[in-house]
């Protein structure tokens, strides 16, 4: 009965990690979106929400709505949720990450647009997709 209780976890076990995603720390360029020259804020995301470039906020493909992201520059760094989906992969295909203005500024000056060689990892994932 033993062995078959031991059996009955482990199956269980490795069914939740085969499960969940699988996501490597990556290095690419991040860029912000949502300023008030745009036009963004208010309007609603890929997620549904309305755009609040003062929240730290994110949009990202590749990983469920709600997914923690840490973002790093140099030796700063910020935790963004995932809402939206970008960027535009046929306009930028060497960004990884669109940032809220308020979440870029944590990492760099807005004037600059750009931040290179940012590293992505997740932080966490939502605990149910919707």
């Amino acid at each position: 009965m033993k062995y078959i209780i031991l059996t009955l976890m482990c199956v269980g076990i490795i069914a939740y990690i085969i499960g969940q995603p699988i996501f490597r720390p990556i290095h690419t360029t991040a860029s912000w979106y949502g300023g008030k020259a745009d036009g963004l804020v208010g309007k609603l995301t890929a997620s549904g929400e309305p755009l609040d470039d003062k929240a730290l906020t994110c949009a990202m493909w590749g990983v469920p709505f709600g997914t923690k992201v840490k973002v790093t520059y140099m030796k700063k760094h910020v935790i963004v949720r995932v809402n939206d989906r970008g960027p535009n992969q046929k306009r930028h295909p060497d960004r990884g990450i669109d940032l809220t203005k308020a979440a870029f500024a944590r990492l760099g000056s807005p004037s600059l647009g750009l931040l290179k060689g940012v590293k992505l990892e997740i932080h966490s994932y939502p605990k149910s997709n919707k």
